[in-house]
């Protein structure tokens, strides 16, 4: 598997994303970025070839728009700054690039590390709501949300090991999202909570669509996932503070159309102020520096200091106008788009209901926090590409097998 040190590189990379990422964001960061740095030095080769991958020149495309906004939009190179919070996307290119050399195969690889690290988030979660009574597990290792975001992106990028064209212990990395759904529970974030449903839908949906799955098989599992619903409302899952803020929230929602919660508020003010600093400079934005105390200003009620916007696309529209909504949009379809390129076959369906849950459950979790320029998460968004990417060599390089 590691035929080179181009290979190992990309293999390291891989340790700290999946297998560390989760249960020690900050110093997976550092190793991420390391590589991505040290992979730089091997593009000689085969960086004209890589950079033609929607995975790779999607994101890259994103970041030059960002540049040209930012320094429009606050009139100063100084706005050049603010691409400090996307450098983890730099180490997409060159970590791709490398793991397009022949012998390097991904499906197994992320596939254990995926597991190993979401089940590390899980037994972290686990170990301090216990020993410590929180409703919100995570902060031992970051903020909860993050804790959150990072469990479920990294348990779905564990299902790559389903890739596998055939075996049943293929299946057990069917546990990743579980375990992942634990972590989630157990740090009360609404917003993970609320995109493991989504993304499951989603798969669900895709798996059918692409005839990877029965309608038969996919109302068992619907009935599977009713039963451990009733199973957990039985015992006393709702207790958990995460299911409750949900449920409560579906309840106000139901009631007056909209949740009471004073987050939710500031939320809210901080959306709004937003919008108005977007309408202010609709093509360029405010700029990286002032967009955040620009929003503060223009909103009904002001919510004070705040690194972001608490929302992904009012953070690229208030900071970026329109250019950086393009670019929003062109790093979260670059997944998609990779995978949309590959030959149908089987392989593609299955790397397709990856990629769409991916996509949709990272794009779910930004509405109501920051993905996009904060590390722990961005580095989580790098991660998805650089999967995708792999797998789709491993795809390309694999016999086809028709039916799809």
């Amino acid at each position: 598997m590691l035929t080179s040190s181009r290979t190992a590189l990309t293999a390291f990379a891989l340790i700290a994303v999946l297998a560390m990422a989760p249960v020690a964001p900050e110093a997976a960061n550092v190793l991420f970025l390391i590589s991505g740095i040290l992979g730089f030095g091997f593009l000689v080769r085969s960086g004209v070839a890589a950079i033609r991958r929607p995975v790779v020149w999607m994101p890259l495309l994103a970041l030059l728009l960002i540049a040209i906004a930012y320094v429009i939009g606050s009139g100063s190179v100084d706005g050049l700054i603010g691409l400090a919070y996307f450098a983890p996307v730099i180490g997409i290119y060159p970590l791709v690039a490398a793991g397009e050399e022949p012998g390097f195969e991904a499906v197994d690889l992320a596939g254990v590390l995926g597991l190993a690290g979401v089940a590390g988030a899980a037994l972290m979660a686990a170990v301090e709501v216990m020993e410590t009574g929180t409703s919100r597990a995570g902060n031992s290792v970051a903020n909860p949300i993050h804790f959150a975001d990072v469990a479920l992106i990294v348990g779905f990028l564990a299902c790559a090991g389903m890739l596998r064209p055939a075996g049943r212990w293929r299946y057990v990395y069917l546990l990743a999202p579980v375990l992942a759904s634990v972590a989630v529970v157990l740090s009360g974030s609404r917003g993970p909570m609320v995109a493991i449903a989504i993304m499951g839908l989603v798969a669900g949906l895709v798996a059918v669509g692409t005839r990877l799955v029965s309608l038969k098989w996919a109302g068992i599992a619907l009935v599977i996932v009713a039963v451990f619903c009733v199973i957990g409302a039985v015992a006393g899952v709702q207790q958990l503070s995460g299911v409750q803020r949900v449920l409560i929230d579906i309840s106000e929602v139901m009631r007056v159309g909209i949740p009471t919660d004073e987050s939710t508020s500031i939320r809210l003010q901080m959306q709004l102020g937003g919008w108005r600093a977007f309408l202010e400079a609709p093509v360029f934005g405010q700029g990286p520096l002032d967009f955040v105390s620009v929003a503060n200003g223009l909103a009904e009620v002001p919510f004070g200091e705040a690194p972001h916007l608490h929302s992904d696309p009012a953070d690229f529209a208030a900071s970026a106008g329109i250019i950086g909504m393009v670019a929003y949009l062109l790093l979260l379809l670059a997944p998609l788009i990779e995978v949309l390129r590959l030959p149908r076959g089987v392989e593609r369906a299955r790397l397709l209901v990856l990629a769409s849950a991916l996509v949709v459950g990272y794009f779910v979790m930004g509405l109501t926090n920051a993905m996009f320029g904060i590390w722990n998460v961005t580095t989580g968004y790098a991660a998805i590409c650089l999967v995708i990417g792999l797998l789709a060599t491993s795809v390309r390089r694999a016999p086809r097998v028709e039916g799809v």
